[in-house]
């Protein structure tokens, strides 16, 4: 106990000017876990430092190299002395010291990993490597001696060292309690920044299910949204779902980033155009931009795209807003726009029909009557603008910034509203208790085995083509790698035409409150004279959201 608080005491000072980077802006560097899983090596390290400042990467603002897991020795010790984790010296010959030296040498900053559990994770399970669970302070003094000043915080094996118990995901009452001591142990000794790396589980609280954006406020800097990246784009259309309720929930920002974990650029399974797009994405949510893959090996084209320095001026700037959701036109493209420290905006527009054609951007839709824009990718501009139209590939985006931004002065529609539950329900259909709901009801269990359908009647309109606001909830959260798309499909069919197949993005965790409010819906073949059904079911064999009510323009 000595020798930590030697330590403690001689770093507070040394990483007392960190604390204030950590409330600004998302991280971005170097992890190895994409590149070589759980079995990272000095010479390994050594050359992943090397290749980050020989091809700019540091200038580029890419500060931080992070060792993720396997760097822990693999018979479970721990120093005798010290009481922290012995370093696996057969990967690490040279000891951690050294390493970290090389790193700072060279400009970045020294960035670490444990985990909240009795083993940290591992390729191998059940894990032969130590967790930090019980030992927080002799682990946080040992990262403080590497000069860490970023430590990434992981959860497996929170129950026990038992295969089965390598990964849970279910909801549990213990996050706060077992992050919070090692957030703790750390600013002890000055480390001003932690990764909750909880995969995006929900906390049941006294109060009912919460998500990371809730519950790890005040006991980390960032917090992972959604379970671990693999390759393929169907990974990131998972986690960039799961961004979507996060991103407009208002409470992430300096201090308290959400993080869609480590970048995939760079590594097979997407197209040049995917990762792109993958790119974009992280940077405008405000997630950390962690690059994790062979550096030496990226070509000047990949190089270009984690450079560019518009989009990680983005990802930088000083607000910290991440874009949030305008409207998602299913089976065609989102568009999204984020508020910038200048008065500036951010907009992405992203392809979802999967092929190569025209995306526009009328800018009535941002609430925006004309702005300057430049093309994030191609850096041409235009002036004085109302729309903007380009060219794209498959899964490809237009990424833009909006500068001399004329809001528009159009008055806010006069919105009918139709509550859910009020609607005829059938087939399984049923009202439910909501307490986050508008009328503290909604109309649940749509689809199923039954195939239940919501029907609201004497629906008054003006316009036969319109966005349909909806405002409903879908808590179901998928962890599984490229099966799981935290979305919910719904049939809605207007005046009983051909029905159109809608996408409702994950809404939260907490199936009695947490709505996703306003939610559009590009709908036609309403009469502008007399009164409309709207029919609900779910598009196939599985369920469609909770609809709390259904909004039309009066």
């Amino acid at each position: 106990m000595a020798l930590i608080k030697k330590i403690t005491l001689g770093f507070v000072a040394a990483h007392h000017a960190v604390t204030n980077a950590f409330q600004s802006t998302p991280v971005m560097g170097y992890n190895s876990y994409n590149q070589v899983s759980c079995s990272p090596s000095e010479s390994q390290m050594t050359a992943a430092i090397n290749a980050m400042a020989s091809r700019g990467f540091l200038a580029a603002g890419y500060k931080y190299i992070q060792l993720d897991c396997g760097w822990g020795a693999r018979d479970n010790s721990r120093n005798a002395s010290t009481g922290a984790i012995n370093v696996d010296t057969g990967a690490f010959p040279s000891g951690l010291q050294s390493l970290s030296q090389t790193a700072r040498s060279k400009g970045f900053t020294w960035s670490m990993y444990s985990d909240a559990g009795v083993r940290m994770c591992d390729a191998v399970a059940p894990s032969p490597v130590a967790g930090s669970l019980g030992h927080e302070a002799a682990d946080a003094a040992f990262f403080a001696s590497l000069n860490a000043q970023y430590v990434k915080y992981d959860n497996c094996y929170a129950d026990g060292p038992a295969a089965s118990q390598n990964a849970p995901k279910t909801a549990r009452t213990d996050f706060p309690t077992r992050f919070r001591t090692m957030w703790n142990a750390l600013q002890s000794v000055g480390i001003s920044g932690m990764l909750v790396c909880q995969w995006g589980t929900p906390y049941s609280s006294p109060t009912g299910l919460e998500g990371p954006n809730d519950w790890t406020r005040g006991i980390s800097t960032s917090f992972r949204l959604s379970d671990d990246i693999v390759t393929g784009f169907s990974n990131v259309y998972r986690i960039y779902n799961e961004a979507i309720h996060i991103a407009k929930s208002g409470l992430i920002g300096p201090g308290h980033f959400a993080d869609a974990d480590l970048l995939e650029v760079g590594n097979p399974g997407m197209t040049f155009d995917e990762q792109a797009t993958h790119f974009a994405f992280w940077a405008m949510v405000k997630s950390a931009l962690m690059i994790s893959t062979d550096v030496n090996a990226l070509s000047a084209q990949t190089v270009a795209v984690l450079q560019n320095s518009d989009l990680i001026a983005i990802n930088q700037d000083s607000a910290g807003k991440p874009i949030t959701l305008v409207q998602r036109f299913t089976n065609d493209y989102d568009i999204w726009i984020g508020d910038l420290s200048n008065g500036d905006k951010a907009v992405l527009a992203v392809d979802l029909s999967n092929k190569t054609r025209t995306l526009t951007v009328n800018f009535s839709i941002l609430g925006i009557a004309s702005a300057n824009v430049k093309n994030l990718w191609d850096q041409s501009t235009a002036t004085g603008i109302s729309s903007y139209s380009k060219s794209v590939n498959a899964h490809g985006t237009l990424a833009l910034r909006l500068s001399s931004v004329k809001s528009s002065t159009a008055s806010a529609p006069k919105i009918n509203w139709a509550e859910a539950e009020a609607g005829a329900l059938s087939s399984g259909a049923a009202k439910a208790s909501c307490s986050g709901c508008s009328g503290g009801s909604k109309a649940g269990n749509l689809g199923g085995s039954g195939n239940g359908t919501l029907i609201l009647s004497n629906i008054l309109t003006s316009q036969a083509t319109q966005s349909v606001r909806f405002d409903y909830i879908n808590g179901e959260v998928g962890f599984s790698f490229g099966t799981a798309e935290n979305e919910r499909l719904a049939s809605v069919s207007v005046n009983g035409k051909a029905p159109v197949t809608v996408s409702f993005p994950l809404s939260g965790y907490n199936w009695d409150k947490d709505v996703y409010a306003n939610y559009l819906v590009q709908l036609s073949g309403f009469s502008t004279s007399s009164a409309n059904t709207i029919t609900v079911f779910a598009s196939g064999s599985g369920f469609a959201p909770d609809i709390d009510r259904v909004g039309v323009l009066a």
